[in-house]
């Protein structure tokens, strides 16, 4: 882990740290990541991928949309996650949020 010392605002360093630990490793691993590049669209992405529970993802990507709102990536990520309704209310504030986005 000393990459991850070394290279705190590295995204790459800190995707493949976690890419060679465990699951329950990385998640961790992911977990300082964010608190570091807080603004990383790959690291938030990666952070969900590694939640099993869909519940546990959903709450990530909402983190995420805090920290990245104009993200095209993230709503989309999050929206594929809701239901019907709630996806209708997610891709309303998308669209206040990516006003330019033909995505």
């Amino acid at each position: 882990m000393r990459g991850t010392e070394h290279c705190q605002k590295s995204e790459d360093v800190w995707l493949e740290a976690a890419r060679l630990m465990p699951l329950d490793l990385a998640r961790g691993i992911v977990t300082h990541a964010v608190r570091h590049l807080p603004q990383s669209v790959k690291i938030w992405v990666k952070a969900a991928d590694l939640e099993q529970e869909p519940k546990a993802k959903k709450q990530v990507l909402r983190r995420a949309l805090e920290h990245v709102p104009n993200s095209v990536r993230l709503w989309k990520a999050a929206v594929e996650l809701e239901d019907e309704e709630d996806a209708r209310i997610m891709l309303s504030r998308a669209v206040e949020c990516c006003p330019t986005s033909v995505e």
